[in-house]
């Protein structure tokens, strides 16, 4: 049985999870702080093999008691019933459990082309390819997120999209290497704690050729602020691919995302087909690293 629930994350979310075979259908429930204090009381939920039981979770952690108050308060009258349907089947999300074709993948990029730039008033980075992304391009974007401004919805897509790209290349074992006379720095579960990254970064230093970095997992989830350090994340791997090195984690992984809060904050601050890529991400992450063929790295 499981008994807990997860910090909220924005104003869109979720409702409790039917088992993981059946369509989830979203609902906006109304504002709720992403400073709010987590929830700590909810009846124990039953997890059945494939799925959690209904009614009892909510992706990004709204308290399941609410999110069906809140919807039973928006019933429509009878006679809106039609329409509404239609809208609803239009919601729909199932969490994708295969991996993406090739075909696939290209459909995608070429959706995320076509789509809005941003407004006049955005003065972010732009992601033109992994050869935009330089220091001044991670300065902008550090920036702007401190801010509390997110990249447009093209440029996330076409970001997560190239790591996608990079991470096919590589191997479920991959090999790092401590440039002679420097050091290699290991960061461990970041779950989501921008302001935690961000001080880290200063202490530490940011990825470089002279300073490789392993980001050793649970890069997301908990936190509030799992998007922004994704971000941040995957830029430095766009920049500096041969330095920067991913392992995979327990919350690199669909199940973990949905229960943990990532899943229902990527679909308040970009929308479901971002996190659907995000999670073919993470399904091409490596499992370890050995350093100098010496040291194991790994998430376990």
């Amino acid at each position: 049985a499981l008994a807990a629930l997860l910090p909220c994350v924005g104003k869109s979310l979720m409702p409790a999870f039917a088992p993981m075979s059946q369509p989830v259908r979203m609902h906006a429930i109304g504002a709720v702080s992403s400073t709010a204090a987590p929830a700590t009381s909810v009846a124990a939920a039953g997890v059945a093999r494939g799925g959690v039981a209904p009614s009892l979770l909510a992706c990004g952690g709204v308290a399941a008691a609410a999110g069906i108050a809140a919807t039973r308060r928006r019933q429509p009258q009878r006679s809106q019933r039609g329409s509404v349907a239609v809208k609803a089947q239009e919601d729909l999300w199932q969490p994708r459990l295969e991996d993406w074709s090739a075909g696939e993948l290209k459909a995608a990029r070429d959706r995320a082309a076509s789509m809005q730039g941003p407004t006049a008033d955005y003065k972010g980075p732009r992601y033109e390819g992994p050869s935009s992304v330089t220091a001044e391009f991670i300065n902008s974007l550090i920036s702007i997120q401190e801010q509390g401004v997110l990249m447009p919805k093209r440029d996330a897509y076409l970001m997560v999209l190239d790591v996608i790209s990079s991470l096919r290349k590589e191997s479920t074992v991959g090999d790092v290497s401590i440039p002679q006379g420097k050091h290699l720095t290991i960061v461990g579960d970041l779950h989501g704690q921008y302001w935690d990254f961000m001080n880290l970064l200063k202490l530490a230093g940011r990825p470089s050729s002279d300073a490789p970095f392993v980001f050793n997992g649970d890069f997301v989830d908990r936190g509030s602020w799992s998007v922004e350090v994704i971000m941040t994340i995957f830029a430095f791997k766009l920049k500096d691919p041969a330095h920067v090195f991913l392992n995979r984690g327990n919350h690199e992984m669909l199940e973990t995302n949905i229960l943990y809060g990532f899943c229902g904050e990527v679909g308040s601050k970009y929308d479901m087909g971002l996190f659907d890529l995000f999670s073919e991400a993470f399904r091409n992450l490596p499992l370890c690293h050995l350093v100098d063929k010496k040291i194991l790295v790994l998430h376990g």
